[in-house]
């Protein structure tokens, strides 16, 4: 019998795709384009005279470890989205249609089908990072960066990859949906990637280092990532392999519990699962009660049907504030016990991206996953033909939407604000990221409206809600940070106040664009986008 039988089938399927071929293209030529705008920075740079210390890899004047700071960095994002981008969707996928037991129904075991999958959905990761290396590289021939930083970059970034697929898989094991299965992914990479690191940093500032400190360090990516350069490496050697056997381990632990999970989710539930008393108590935490849905009904139906269906599902707005909450309380009590360290504009900046980039993340992933789901359970075309017109259905989801995002979104944006007002006077540094924390108070609502339009739209041309999560979150969250870091690099030596100006015109020329574009292709093709896969299909 063939070793790993499901793994040889998957990868000769893999071998033939085509847009295995085009992701190493579009690696290698992103790279590339990165590594050209760093060198053309790290040049301004030294011609301004700014030496000096930046961040993670960029302790050494020179263009060589510039650039390789750049390029790490670049890669290093690619590595931890690869597991929601690859692998969120592959075992739930398989569940959904119902045919992950017929897998069983052989002398397979889940380790079987486990890495079958996984490198199955790996293989245009792994290709696309092995096209990045040679650039990676070139740092080395400009100078001032030894072989073995190149070397333990290479680690670390096939570690932080292996690692964040490991985690996908594993979520994806545990859920049933597409969006459930993301949202976990990221939420735990958020976890060990930004919270990890701020915990440990704390931790070191309070005690002194220890195991538990080491521990965290192993957790993180980003930590392991920062041990990197050969400044920080020369002190820490030890740590850092330690770190990186301990996150491999991780990786390895979080495979073998998908595989635990992969043979047994896809059996009816039993036990206490089973019991009719339970599935009545989830289905009262996730609907309410019965005379709180009753009166949910007689509010909302009356005025528009749509807004009721968005929401019914109260334990997700009441999660959502527990998260939100926790993070807020967290947040001002670092304020008040730091106020050295928190009292400035990076950190304000800092807070608010790391508190409101996942609840934008999850606003896209809600109104896309809704047009999805009711696209392939045939509800769309039913509410359809109703008398609802287009501007009722669409009115209704960005309702929904609100009432699920707007009282902690506005929260966020109080507090952010407060603490801003607060701020003491303040470094040239500080009072850019600050002026763009300003931006980010004053255009937040349009971002999450503009979210809400472009991913219903791609919500209804997108036959997969991840692709159309991922479509979204490109051009609303990420194409800004792409156009305004291109003109930060072709503006090098402005005055401070001109960066945080760039930001809002780029905010608002990029909200107006995608809002408007979605809104207009929305009113005038809905019916004619929701019938389109049927009619190809005749």
């Amino acid at each position: 019998m063939t070793f790993l039988p499901v793994v040889e089938r998957e990868l000769r399927v893999a071998a033939r795709r085509r847009n295995v071929f085009w992701a190493r293209q579009a690696a290698a030529s992103a790279a590339v384009l990165c590594g050209a705008g760093g060198l053309w920075f790290s040049q301004n740079l030294i011609g301004l005279g700014v030496p000096g210390p930046g961040p993670i890899g960029l302790g050494m004047p020179g263009p060589g470890p510039i650039l390789l700071g750049v390029l790490r960095q670049v890669a290093f994002a690619f590595c931890l989205l690869a597991g929601p981008i690859f692998t969120a969707d592959v075992l739930s996928e398989e569940r959904r249609e119902g045919t992950l037991g017929l897998l069983f129904l052989t002398n397979l075991h889940g380790h079987d089908v486990v890495l079958g999958k996984l490198a199955a959905a790996s293989v245009t990761a792994v290709f696309s990072l092995l096209a990045v290396l040679p650039v990676l590289a070139i740092p080395i021939l400009l100078g001032g960066v030894p072989l073995g930083e190149f070397v333990r970059t290479v680690l670390v970034l096939g570690n932080t990859l292996f690692l964040s697929l490991a985690i996908g898989i594993c979520m994806s094991a545990c859920c049933v949906q597409a969006r459930s299965a993301l949202t976990a992914t990221g939420f735990v990479l958020f976890l060990l990637a930004g919270v990890a690191p701020w915990i440990a940093e704390e931790w070191r500032m309070t005690q002194a280092p220890g195991w538990l400190n080491l521990a965290l360090i192993a957790i993180s990516p980003t930590s392991v990532l920062s041990l990197t350069p050969a400044v920080n490496y020369a002190s820490k050697g030890l740590d850092f392999w330690l770190a990186l056997t301990l996150m491999h381990g991780l990786a390895w632990l979080l495979l073998g519990a998908a595989s635990w999970l992969t043979a047994r989710v896809w059996r009816e539930p039993a036990g206490w699962l089973a019991q009719p008393v339970w599935r009545r108590r989830w289905s009262d935490w996730n609907y309410g009660m019965s005379s709180e849905r009753r009166r949910s009904r007689a509010r909302l139906l009356e005025g528009n049907p749509v807004a009721w269906l968005g929401r019914r599902h109260l334990l997700k707005r009441r999660l959502l504030w527990v998260a939100v909450g926790v993070a807020l309380v967290a947040w001002i009590l670092f304020w008040m016990r730091r106020p050295q360290s928190a009292a400035n504009g990076s950190t304000v900046f800092l807070f608010g991206l790391l508190l409101l980039a996942p609840l934008k993340w999850l606003a896209a992933s809600e109104a896309s996953q809704r047009w999805v789901a009711d696209q392939q359970s045939g509800a769309l075309e039913l509410l359809l033909t109703t008398p609802l017109t287009v501007g009722e259905l669409l009115g209704g989801q960005l309702q929904s939407l609100r009432y699920l995002f707007g009282w902690p979104v506005a929260a966020i944006l109080v507090v952010q604000a407060a603490m801003l007002a607060l701020l003491p006077d303040e470094s040239r540094g500080d009072r850019i990221l600050g002026a763009m924390a300003l931006v980010g108070v004053v255009t937040c609502l349009w971002d999450f409206h503009t979210l809400g339009w472009v991913a219903m739209w791609l919500g209804l041309t997108v036959r997969r809600a991840n692709r159309a999560l991922l479509g979204t979150v490109v051009r609303v969250l990420v194409a800004p940070w792409l156009v305004f870091g291109a003109l930060v690099l072709a503006t090098v030596g402005v005055k401070w106040y001109a960066i945080p100006l760039f930001w809002l015109v780029v905010c608002v020329a990029s909200n107006l664009l995608f809002h408007v574009l979605a809104r207009h292709r929305l009113m005038r093709g809905l019916r004619r986008l929701a019938v389109e896969r049927f009619a190809a299909a005749g």
